[in-house]
């Protein structure tokens, strides 16, 4: 994926193009789940470089740890995007739950992109991302997908057997 800078914001959902130090954040806390769910787009100084970020933090009574009221905050995704010597936009890094998917899917920037859309998404719907089956729906290669596979092209035709006309002798 190489994109203009306003296409890279429109496609991360930021809403409009993003200044350098500049930051667009979504946020909800489910107090039933005890779980808040942050998400950001921040713009480096100097315009070198776009990050995007999605982070879980888990109210101090659903964890183990009661020695302080301060808990890490779980990254759940993590991307990054540099400018190419054209001036057009590619990802560079992209981790999941602490695995790399750069290079390791077909489309992973295009794709990386939709996955965190998806999550804004969940957050502007008062929902928390099902972070587990956004993976399964959007990171995931499968041969039964049919990604890539369309019409009938280099399948064999249909065989018909030539036979004369009826009436007509051979």
């Amino acid at each position: 994926m190489r994109i203009e800078y306003k296409e890279l914001m429109e496609k991360l959902g930021t809403g409009h193009e993003l200044s350098p130090y500049e930051t667009r954040p979504w946020f909800l806390h489910d107090e039933e789940q005890g779980i808040t769910c942050s998400a950001e787009v921040r713009v480096g100084p100097g315009s070198e470089d776009v990050e995007v970020e999605i982070q879980f933090l888990l109210d101090e009574e659903n964890t183990n740890d009661s020695s302080d009221d301060y808990h890490d905050p779980e990254q759940v995704m993590m991307m990054r995007f540099l400018p190419t010597k054209d001036m057009l936009w590619s990802a560079s890094i992209m981790l999941v739950k602490g695995e790399s998917y750069a290079n390791q899917i077909h489309n992973w920037g295009e794709r990386g992109a939709e996955f965190f859309c998806a999550c804004i998404g969940a957050l502007q719907m008062g929902e928390i991302p099902d972070i587990d089956e956004l993976i399964k729906t959007l990171l995931t290669d499968s041969k039964s997908s049919g990604r890539g596979r369309r019409g009938r092209v280099g399948k064999k035709g249909l065989k018909m057997q030539q036979q004369p006309p009826m009436g007509m002798k051979q």
